[in-house]
């Protein structure tokens, strides 16, 4: 479990020591060698604790909120659509070329995966690695021919060009050289400061996680201690102006070296000549801080998006029903995701003529398809908003019904006084009498 966790968030290692052998390289056994002694100061990178195996927990939650981005995000139909001749609302375009660019969407992007494979994965890349590259092959007639995900990539901003590595059927590994607008490059929410790359998820979580687990070992170690303070005991000021003090300047320096060595290991440096002391370890009200706090799934949630429920962990949670974090996972994560992908995917695969004219839509319809009670209360909505029963049916490959292209708008509001208050309330509609004609007109 350790090692699964431990290749999930692709903890380093310690650093080797400088005085550590390097294989194939000639080494000295001598311990009077400078290169064999240990560096002096002490090792911090011995009192930072890295996270491996904290808990067993955290690794199917990591999974689960990553594979839960990944599919969520590949249940996702990305369209190619145009708008109508009259200038209304946009449609699928599935003619000619156009058509050819939605299989390449909605199916088949390159010979080796699906389009919802594609989607997963470079959500995957994108918490990795920070960035996910896909390349648009084109054709002669300049119409994309296939959409291949990279599995690395250089992007020279002096150039304006990616240089990107990719894999084609029967075990081909090609790299070129191509223009930024044959690039579909998705980005990481951190970026860095140039705003050309974007950085690993897991860069953060791994800082965060190594800071709150090394917070976490101290308070254990002061707590296994017996309440035992750190002391640093030093030099006292001379009173006397001019002096040196009480202890002259190579005991001084004997003094530094000694504490330098071990004062990080030891609970109190002891040193000749010197007179005061000053506590320098956390108090108990510090200690009490770091015990009552949890680092744990709730952290997890928090770096992916997710809330907790959603992982298997519904301890605490402050959620009434299940379908108000899936309501907040989709409007907090989801969504931003969605507008992601289709601007990149309209600054790439459309130009600026096309704006208001064509557009690539990413549907979302389909994170509601197994919940049939949420989709009835939504096309009740529509059908008392204008859609008509054969607009609705469509949605479900139902085939059209007769006279069901009515449409109809819900009444519940009406004027006051007007005729269809009076017949609600079972008055009888007052009579009306015409107006009088003025004096002097239909005379002949």
């Amino acid at each position: 479990m350790d090692n699964i966790f431990a290749q999930l968030f692709r903890f380093r290692e310690a650093p080797t020591p400088t005085h550590a052998i390097t294989p194939g390289v000639p080494h000295s056994t001598d311990p009077r060698d400078p290169s064999n002694q240990p560096p002096k100061g002490g090792n911090w990178e011995a009192n930072v604790v890295r996270p491996i195996g904290r808990t067993s927990l955290l690794v199917p939650a990591w999974y689960r909120g990553v594979s839960l981005i990944m599919q969520t995000m590949g249940q996702m139909i990305t369209q190619y659509q145009r708008k109508t001749a009259d200038g209304g609302n946009f449609i699928e375009d599935r003619y000619g070329k156009n058509g050819e660019l939605n299989w390449l969407l909605q199916v088949r992007p390159n010979p080796l995966m699906t389009a919802s494979q594609l989607q997963e994965q470079i959500e995957y890349r994108k918490i990795y690695y920070g960035n996910a590259y896909v390349y648009i092959e084109r054709g002669l007639d300049g119409y994309p021919k296939n959409l291949w995900l990279c599995t690395g990539g250089s992007y020279n901003p002096l150039m304006d060009t990616y240089t990107l590595v990719y894999n084609t059927e029967h075990g081909v590994r090609l790299k070129v050289m191509t223009d930024s607008q044959n690039v579909l490059h998705f980005k990481n929410v951190f970026m860095s400061e140039d705003f050309y790359m974007g950085l690993p998820t897991l860069e953060f979580a791994f800082k965060a996680l190594s800071i709150a687990a090394t917070a976490d070992e101290q308070a254990l170690q002061d707590v296994a201690k017996g309440g035992k303070h750190k002391v640093l005991i030093q030099e006292q000021q001379s009173q006397t102006t001019g002096t040196r003090g009480r202890a002259n300047q190579n005991e001084l320096k004997k003094m530094k070296e000694q504490f330098a060595q071990d004062w990080m290991a030891n609970d109190v440096a002891l040193l000749d000549n010197v007179a005061d002391a000053k506590i320098i370890s956390q108090t108990s009200q510090q200690l009490q801080l770091l015990e009552n706090r949890s680092f744990q799934v709730s952290d997890l949630a928090r770096i992916l998006g997710i809330p907790r429920i959603m992982m298997m962990e519904d301890a605490g949670s402050s959620y009434k029903m299940p379908e108000h974090a899936t309501q907040e996972f989709l409007l907090r994560t989801v969504q931003p995701r969605i507008r992601e992908w289709e601007d990149e995917l309209n600054s790439k695969l459309l130009t600026p003529r096309d704006f208001g004219k064509r557009r690539i839509h990413v549907c979302e319809l389909a994170l509601r398809r197994l919940d049939a009670k949420g989709q009835a209360d939504i096309d009740k909505i529509h059908l008392e908003t204008g859609w008509s029963p054969n607009e609705i049916r469509a949605q479900y490959d139902l085939p059209s019904i007769k006279e069901g292209d009515a449409h109809y708008v819900s009444t519940n509001l009406a004027e006051v006084g007007s005729e269809k208050l009076r017949s609600a309330g079972g008055r009888p509609a007052e009579p009306t009498t015409p107006a009088p004609t003025p004096q002097g007109e239909g005379e002949e």
